[in-house]
């Protein structure tokens, strides 16, 4: 299974209403497409803010 290296971003409007950033990188598999990339930084950001909500998220492949 080859793998791409990614930078994302993603901001959390937490439940007490404050936005937060989370920013990291790392691997994952190429054959994941750009939605699905987005849908896994989006949750992992989310779990851990337990009922925020996702304002914005961005995903870079290097």
């Amino acid at each position: 299974m080859s793998t791409q290296r990614y930078e994302a971003e993603v901001e959390i409007r937490t439940a007490a209403g404050q936005v937060v950033t989370y920013k990291g990188d790392g691997l994952g598999s190429a054959n994941l497409g750009g939605e699905q990339l987005l849908d896994s930084v989006a949750a992992a950001a989310l779990h851990q803010e337990p009922g925020g909500t996702v304002v914005a998220s961005r995903v870079r492949t290097a």
